[in-house]
Formats: C-alpha cells, structure tokens, sequence
C-alpha cells in the first residue's frame, strides 16, 4: 500500500447521492485514519451565506475555505469541492464516484421527500432547500434555490468555482463546454476514479488502495412518509423527462467519459437506462417498509414537532 499519513491526506470528493456516505464508513474502517476530517464547503451552496444561523453541530461540519481544513488530516471525506482540498493538500490522493445523473438527481429529491420538520431543524434557513423537495419533481427541477442540487450538479462540484457558475442561476447551454472542460480537468487530476453502475467499484478501489473493504449500504431512503411517496408514472411525464434531460446534460457527458475507461464494451445507452429503472423500482419497494421504530419518547417529540410545524 502507497504512503498514507500526515500531509499526504487520503481525499473522497463525495458527490452528493453516489453512495457515499457507505463509502466513507469503508474508508474508515480499512484505513483507520488518525485525524479524520468529514463535513462540507460551499461549493454546492449557491448564493446561500447564512451558515452562522446553522446549530453549532451543522456549522462546524463547513469548512469555507481551504485554510480551515486541519493541516495534518489523514483522511477526508464529505461534500467538499476538489477546488477546496486540492489547494488545501496538493500532494494528496483524491478519489471520487460517479453515478448516472437521473438515478442521483432522482435520489436527491427523494431524500428531500424522506426528511420531516423535526429531521431539519438544526439547517437555520438552510432547511427551505430540503422543503422544495416536497414540491412535485417537475417543479422541483426549476426551483431556483436548489439550483446546485438539480442544475448538473456533478459537473458544478467538481468545476466550482468557475466564472460561469453564477450562484443560482441554471447553466446556459453557451457555458456547457467550459464548465465541462473545468470539470474534466479536475477528474483527470485525481487518483482513482470510478462508477457506482460499475458492479466491482467498491472491490476495484480496494485494490488500488492495497486492502479490502467492506461493503455496507448506508444512508438509503428505507422508510418515505406515505404523504411524499410519489406516483413515478404521474411524476414522469413527457415535460419532466425533458427537464431531467437538460438537468443532467453535462453531468451524462463526464459519466460517459468515465464509463468509457471503467465500463468498456458496454451499452452505455443501456447501462444509463437500466440503472434509472432499477432506482424507480427500488423506491417503489421501499413505500412498503414500515416506519422505524426509535425511542418512544422520540418518537413522541418529533411528532409535535412536525404537527407544529405543518
């Protein structure tokens, strides 16, 4: 295994909804890390500024410049923009996954859709962005205030900052190839980077990293509250198909140059259709899991919250 330690930081550009968050704990695990740095920057922010209205928790996980991130992590791992940890730690090993941008756009709404008032309390005015989720999805792709979380958010996390990205406004189709090219750049710049539709990513990055790792499955939505459980063939109507399309136009084009070197012989036509069914479908199963149970008094406590909050 290649030198893991102090100044030479294991980095995981975690983009938002590409089962990241089992990633992580993986990387974890295996590598059991001295100084372990997770939380998030204000690449996929927007023009939101208003972190100090966060609870002291929350706050603490952003890092809104590179200076603030500690020296001498050993791994770090979250929603922090390469921009951000490639000028923090120039030596270091980035890693990143792509997933095919309808499945994560869609599982982004979703887990909008999943969180209740008393789940997004500790967000301050933040928390406005997880309630446009509960807006039909069709809306929710032209709400300006998610614009980061909906407008080809892979290619905006990886090319941030870029003159072209202007705070919520959607990318013009004029700025397509520079945003991509920005993008590309940084993919080209990183150590190992893979697909979450390539069946053997997870057993791939183990071989790169010199040991194995475990294959947990966290952070998926297993319970959806009946009230934002949506009906995919109403949702999926021939104008929103079209949104995703344009949602999601630069973010196909890096997916299918990464694909072209991990995935080579496929359908990539295939592959792109076949894992968007399959999200649908696992959604759908997933309306028949119960509630989780928790602690009563929990329980009992997030449920007034959210009737006050209604």
């Amino acid at each position: 295994m290649r030198e893991y330690g102090p100044g030479r930081p294991l980095v995981f550009s975690h983009i938002p909804k590409t089962a990241g968050t089992s990633l992580t704990a993986a990387l974890h695990d295996a590598l059991k890390p001295e100084i372990y740095v997770q939380g998030m920057d204000r690449s996929l922010a927007g023009e939101y500024d208003e972190f100090d209205a966060f609870n002291a928790t929350a706050r603490d996980m952003m890092y809104l410049s590179p200076e603030e991130l500690p020296a001498d992590a050993t791994l770090v791992a979250g929603h922090i923009g390469p921009h951000t940890t490639m000028t923090r730690y120039p030596g270091a090993d980035h890693i990143t996954f792509l997933r095919n941008p309808k499945s994560r756009l869609l599982s982004q709404w979703m887990h909008s859709r999943s969180l209740t008032e008393f789940d997004i309390r500790h967000w301050g005015p933040g928390a406005e962005a997880f309630r446009v989720g509960w807006l039909p999805l069709g809306e929710y792709l032209k709400h300006p205030l998610v614009t980061t979380n909906t407008d080809n958010t892979i290619a905006r996390f990886l090319a941030w900052p870029n003159p072209v990205l202007r705070g919520s406004e959607f990318i013009a189709p004029a700025d397509d190839d520079a945003v991509a090219d920005a993008a590309l750049a940084r993919l080209e710049a990183m150590a190992h980077v893979d697909l979450v539709e390539n069946a053997g990513f997870v057993a791939r990055l183990g071989d790169w990293l010199g040991q194995p790792l475990s294959e947990t499955r966290l952070n998926e939505r297993a319970y959806v509250p009946k009230r934002m459980r949506p009906d995919f063939a109403a949702e999926l109507d021939q104008e929103t198909l079209d949104l995703l399309d344009e949602r999601t136009r630069i973010d196909e084009r890096l997916w299918r140059h990464v694909a072209a070197r991990v995935l080579p012989g496929e359908d990539l036509d295939a592959v792109l259709e076949t894992s968007f069914r399959r999200s649908i479908e696992r959604y759908v199963e997933s309306f028949k899991n119960p509630a989780p149970s928790g602690r009563p008094v929990r329980r009992a406590v997030a449920f007034a919250y959210n009737t006050l909050k209604r």
